[in-house]
């Protein structure tokens, strides 16, 4: 006699449950996974690039300011001792857009001899300060971080999300200079 253990009994049923694919499986989890953190790690990607550029830039534009507050201090006994200055700034932004670039060269009020670029003396001090917009929007979104105009707020108009800086340029970079 068998012993109702031994019995195959419910054999079959035993067989067919087991053979049912599991819905609980590990199997495509790490797909899964990975389509989660992808954009967040796409977003830190996009903002380190953006970043990148950004600094590349204001690096570019403080060389620039550099050499324009240089060639102000060398040229005052010329004509045109700001224009001069101001071409040779631009000349020295080679990979920003110099028509984007906002040049202001003045003299501080303490000093009482000069007053604009057409009396400059030596001993005088000029401040070199020129802004660049820059362009912060991300690639397939249309969200741009920082717009060169307008209050700090929110917009969606025509479904472009837009956060505006409080600021009139992303990149600005300012260099005293004593006239020679």
């Amino acid at each position: 006699m068998k012993l109702p253990h031994e019995s195959h009994f419910g054999s079959g049923w035993r067989v067919r449950v087991l053979r049912i694919p599991r819905l609980r499986g590990e199997k495509g989890s790490t797909l899964f996974e990975f389509a989660l953190i992808l954009p967040l790690l796409s977003m830190l990607l996009v903002g380190i690039i953006l970043g990148g550029v950004t600094f590349y830039d204001y690096v570019t534009l403080a060389e620039a300011v550099a050499i324009g507050a240089r060639s102000l201090a060398t040229n005052a006994g010329t004509a045109t001792p700001c224009t001069t200055a101001t071409t040779a700034l631009t000349n020295a932004a080679t990979s920003l857009k110099t028509s984007a670039i906002t040049v202001s060269i003045s003299f501080p009020s303490t000093d009482t001899r000069s007053d604009s670029c057409t009396t400059i003396y030596g001993g005088d001090t000029a401040m070199v300060n020129a802004t660049y917009p820059c362009n912060m929007t991300v690639p397939f979104t249309g969200i741009n971080l920082c717009p060169v105009s307008g209050p700090s707020s929110t917009k969606n108009s025509g479904g472009t999300t837009t956060m505006s800086c409080p600021y009139a340029s992303c990149i600005s970079s300012t260099t005293a200079v004593e006239i020679e």
